[in-house]
């Protein structure tokens, strides 16, 4: 990638700091949504935040694919947790 004031080349494609954020804008918006709805959505499960801590690192580290994999793997794993908390405290 050369860079020289507001032209970029990245490729052998010329690109000025306009048309670069034309391109780059639509994924920071859905990275930040994403990002948000995912904390948004683990802070709901009633768990203990001890059994959470692991996603919010992946879904704060990872960028953009971590709240992509919360979404695909630790959402259901977590909601699986919270039916066996569930089944345990009806049992009691």
């Amino acid at each position: 990638m050369f860079n020289t004031g507001n032209v970029f080349e990245i490729g052998g494609i010329t690109l000025d700091l306009g048309t670069l954020l034309i391109f780059a804008a639509p994924l920071i918006i859905i990275n930040f949504v994403l990002l948000v709805v995912a904390i948004l959505s683990l802070a709901r499960k009633p768990l203990p935040w001890g059994q959470k801590w692991v996603w919010l690192l992946v879904i704060l580290l990872v960028d953009l694919i971590g709240p992509i994999i919360y979404f695909a793997v630790g959402s259901n794993m977590l909601d699986d947790k919270v039916a066996q908390l569930e089944d345990l405290r009806r049992d009691e």
